[in-house]
């Protein structure tokens, strides 16, 4: 990379983690559709096996629309948007889910018919959703290799994703009960020690493919009154360091879903485990609400279900908000 282009987006090693999958998993004139790739029949016949109970949770946060609500939300943005402010970032976007809801009634005689228009902000630390390959990338590139410039035209991995079918064996670690916390702290990001721990906690044999659901707490935290940070601030906040990220990358996940994003604890204020977007196809999905389900999987006596990512196939998407359900 030449002086003028700037510094390198990509630490050394995830620069190594890059080079390796792309020896490893990418074909000449291919592209390469990443992490939900692994997610194959053996991948759905596991996550169809935890179903016992027939029961479902949904891991998505509330999409919200009404004005009061979203008063509220604009004024705890601006007021958190202040408190950068003076950290010295000048610019940042409100990061809780901007949504614009018009909703179009017609009475026709005894008749009524209601539709709507809906805008959205596909990324943020507010709504649920799917990060898609054309959201982080490095050098003019998304992973694939895609070019940028697909974006403009016909870029379509989110269209590919969506046609494949993300429905695999989701096995929850539950970090904020191995460190015996409510909720993880901006302080001391999740080791891949903690990883690992709560993941034999919950005594599963991890398979490639299978998707991680991350729980730390964030449910807890908010409750509590605290505000967690936008993205677009280059700040530490509770979440997975780089060590953490080095462990998802290393258990060759289908998917990952949690509460807490990055935790940003390096020099740079790098989004660790968002990078693996570009270096190995990571398929994310931020925000999820993962307490309850956290609960309902520990009374049944279980951590695993079948774990049903579905995103709607919009060509040249960055992201798209989305339900997860987990059947267990």
């Amino acid at each position: 990379m030449t002086d003028d282009l700037g510094p390198d987006p990509l630490a050394p090693w995830l620069r190594e983690i890059a080079d390796a999958h792309e020896k490893e998993r990418h074909v000449e004139g291919a592209q390469c559709r990443g992490s939900v790739a692994l997610v194959d029949e053996a991948a759905r016949l596991r996550g169809v096996a935890q179903v016992k109970l027939g029961r479902a949770a949904s891991l998505e946060r509330e999409v919200e629309t009404r004005p009061g609500r979203l008063a509220d939300g604009r004024a705890v943005a601006e007021a958190e948007k202040r408190d950068w402010q003076k950290l010295g970032v000048s610019e940042l976007r409100d990061g809780h889910g901007s949504v614009q809801l018009e909703v179009q009634i017609g009475i026709y005689g005894r008749h009524a018919h209601g539709g709507d228009v809906i805008k959205y902000d596909a990324h943020g630390v507010h709504n649920t959703h799917l990060d898609g390959l054309a959201h982080i990338g490095a050098d003019s590139s998304w992973h694939g290799p895609i070019p940028t410039s697909a974006s403009e035209t016909d870029e379509d991995t989110m269209v590919n994703w969506a046609q494949h079918g993300i429905a695999t064996r989701g096995v929850l670690l539950d970090v904020a009960a191995v460190r015996g916390v409510d909720w993880i702290t901006a302080e001391e990001p999740v080791t891949a020690a903690e990883l690992n721990a709560a993941l034999v906690a919950t005594g599963v044999t991890l398979e490639s493919g299978d998707a991680l659901i991350i729980y730390q707490g964030r449910d807890r935290y908010e409750a509590a009154g605290n505000v967690y940070p936008s993205g677009a601030a280059a700040v530490r906040r509770p979440g997975i360091g780089e060590d953490g990220a080095k462990w998802i990358a290393s258990v060759n996940p289908g998917l990952v879903l949690w509460d807490f994003h990055d935790a940003r604890d390096n020099p740079g204020g790098s989004l660790e485990v968002h990078n693996l977007i570009y270096a190995i196809g990571l398929c994310l999905v931020d925000n999820c609400l993962l307490g309850p389900a956290a609960a309902a999987l520990k009374a049944a006596g279980t951590s695993t279900g079948l774990l049903v990512a579905a995103p709607t196939a919009i060509h040249r998407s960055t992201g798209v908000l989305i339900n997860p359900l987990l059947l267990y």
